[in-house]
């Protein structure tokens, strides 16, 4: 997916057989990522800046952002995915059958460690073949060391940094591996969190407040907020601004309402607010996407 979509945007090397690496800083608007990964492939995402946002079938969202590390095994399970304008960050793309030699070397130079990627596959298809990792422990030290790199280093090292991530959840089990790249929200809450994407997707025009909705659903705030991330990769107010201006350009597209009918029906009372917000997300004013659709 970003092996492609990167292949003459930034600065390849071979690190070592069946992996490579990109380091890269993106200065485009907003661009969509083909949804193709080969089998027997995975791609790695050190994340320095900006952000990759997946769009699931299920409609729940994942966001890898700033020091946060994407892992990808598997598309099958997205229906959309997207790279915002300042995303910046090294890419590792690995070939399992090309680099099987070369991960067996790097174990038995660390005293004979086992990878077992039977082990992560079946994790990673639990998890729709897609997983963030970070902000934990491992995540911050991997990214402290990286800053401090010279470019020149970085490929290799974000190579080495992939193995050892690999080897991290071949080798814990189940809830040590659940800790490392966050747990699953409780069902019941996760109903929850559903419901209320559901009312704000129905309800855009409408006033919504992290309290108000908190109530609705029998939640604390602090619950809704934190397991809203976890579940969808945003903060609530995050997703519903981007939610809004997805309505927003639909609107603009498919009718003739006015901004002002615009912005009062994605839940904006001042017209340039609704426009500051929807340049924010696409870089054009709402006249000048209109007019370019």
């Amino acid at each position: 997916m970003l092996a492609e979509f990167l292949a003459d945007r930034g600065d390849w090397a071979q690190v070592m057989p069946g992996a490579r690496a990109c380091l890269f800083s993106l200065e485009e608007g907003t661009s969509p990522l083909p949804l193709q990964l080969a089998p027997l492939h995975f791609e790695t995402l050190f994340c320095l800046r900006g952000a990759v946002t997946l769009t699931r079938r299920d409609g729940t969202f994942l966001t890898a952002d700033a020091r946060k590390v994407l892992i990808l095994t598997d598309l099958t399970g997205l229906t959309n995915a997207r790279a915002d304008s300042s995303l910046a960050g090294v890419l590792v793309a690995v070939d399992a059958r090309g680099a099987r030699e070369s991960l067996e070397t790097i174990c038995n130079l660390l005293g004979g460690l086992i990878l077992d990627t039977s082990r992560v596959r079946r994790w990673m298809t639990s998890r729709g073949g897609c997983a963030v990792e970070g902000p934990t422990h491992w995540s911050r030290a991997a990214f402290a060391d990286l800053e401090r790199l010279p470019q020149s280093e970085r490929a290799r090292w974000c190579v080495w940094k992939s193995v050892e991530l690999l080897y991290l959840l071949s080798a814990q089990d189940e809830q040590r591996t659940e800790a490392l790249l966050g747990p699953m929200l409780d069902r019941g809450v996760a109903q929850s969190l559903a419901e209320i994407r559901r009312y704000m997707e129905e309800h855009l025009d409408e006033h919504l407040t992290i309290p108000a909705l908190s109530r609705r659903a029998c939640l604390s705030a602090t619950t809704v907020k934190e397991g809203f991330r976890r579940l969808y990769g945003l903060p609530v107010h995050t997703w519903l601004r981007q939610r809004r201006m997805e309505r927003a350009a639909e609107l603009l597209h498919t009718t003739e309402l006015s901004l002002e009918g615009v912005a009062k029906a994605v839940g904006y009372s001042s017209v340039s607010q609704f426009i500051a917000a929807f340049r924010q997300q696409y870089g054009l004013t709402p006249g000048q996407y209109r007019k370019n659709v």
